[in-house]
């Protein structure tokens, strides 16, 4: 496939970009002077660049059969979908570290 090692690179160039948003967003929830949503926003949309080059890696494979098995491309999808888990992983404790913030505001007061 012509241009696999590019599209390699941006699958791991947005997959990056992606983690590093949602490690920034987890640091925001410890807190509540930075809301961390549009972070969680930019984090997804980086994902959703990573996926869509993905889909056309796999729509050509579909269209002419052709296979390599480049370790350039494992690794952009290892760093895609470690982004996906870490993403759904890191949405649930900026839940949890809301609510202890919230709790911890709320003891305080008393």
């Amino acid at each position: 496939m012509e241009g696999l090692e590019e599209i390699s690179f941006e699958i791991i160039s947005h997959s990056g970009q992606a983690k590093s948003e949602i490690m920034e967003a987890v640091n925001y929830s410890k807190s509540d002077s930075k809301d961390p949503q549009p972070l969680l926003k930019a984090a997804k949309e980086e994902l959703k660049k990573a996926q869509n080059l993905h889909l056309k890696v796999l729509a050509d494979f579909a269209k002419t059969g052709d296979s390599q098995i480049d370790p350039l491309y494992m690794h952009a999808e290892d760093q895609m979908i470690t982004a996906e888990s870490f993403l759904d992983f890191a949405t649930e404790l900026i839940e949890t570290n809301q609510a202890l913030v919230k709790l911890q505001k709320e003891l305080a007061k008393k």
